[in-house]
């Protein structure tokens, strides 16, 4: 009634079992990763062009609204200074400041280096306005890389 059982046999069937999960395991891990890495570069492709088109006006739209910033700034400081220049005093500093005119009176002190006077730049706010696109990083730290993602130069 009792059936001998013989314990090689289970062992060496269970050892069978086990290799045949393993291998087929083994596929899978494989195989899992290879469609996923199929799957993603299709859909990167997919996705490049609408991509590359959305970062293209983002950052133009970003660039432009900086040089508007930095005309609307300038503006200001235009305004400020004609509302000095309506006074005699604004215009006694506009002409020292600017025109190195002296008044009446003044010393002048005029500083050289290997006998060439040394001069204070005058006001340059149109270079600075000018430079806003070309200095332009509309995305923080990320800007180099996206430019060089998307092929903008």
């Amino acid at each position: 009634m009792f059936r001998r059982v013989n314990l090689e046999k289970i062992s060496r069937m269970a050892e069978q079992r086990d290799k045949k999960k393993s291998r087929f395991l083994a596929r899978w891990f494989l195989l899992i990763p290879a469609v996923v890495i199929v799957i993603t570069v299709i859909v990167l492709a997919w996705y490049y062009e609408p991509a590359q088109i959305w970062y293209r006006e983002t950052r133009q739209e970003r660039v432009l609204r900086e040089t508007l910033a930095g005309i609307q700034e300038y503006n200001v400081q235009l305004q400020e200074e004609l509302r000095s220049l309506e006074t005699t005093q604004g215009i006694e500093d506009f002409a020292r400041n600017e025109l190195n005119l002296v008044e009446e009176g003044d010393r002048s002190i005029i500083v050289t280096r290997d006998g060439e006077p040394i001069t204070e730049p005058r006001s340059n706010r149109e270079a600075t306005i000018a430079a806003i696109p070309e200095n332009s990083r509309p995305f923080g730290a990320w800007t180099d890389f996206l430019d060089t993602l998307f092929g903008i130069e």
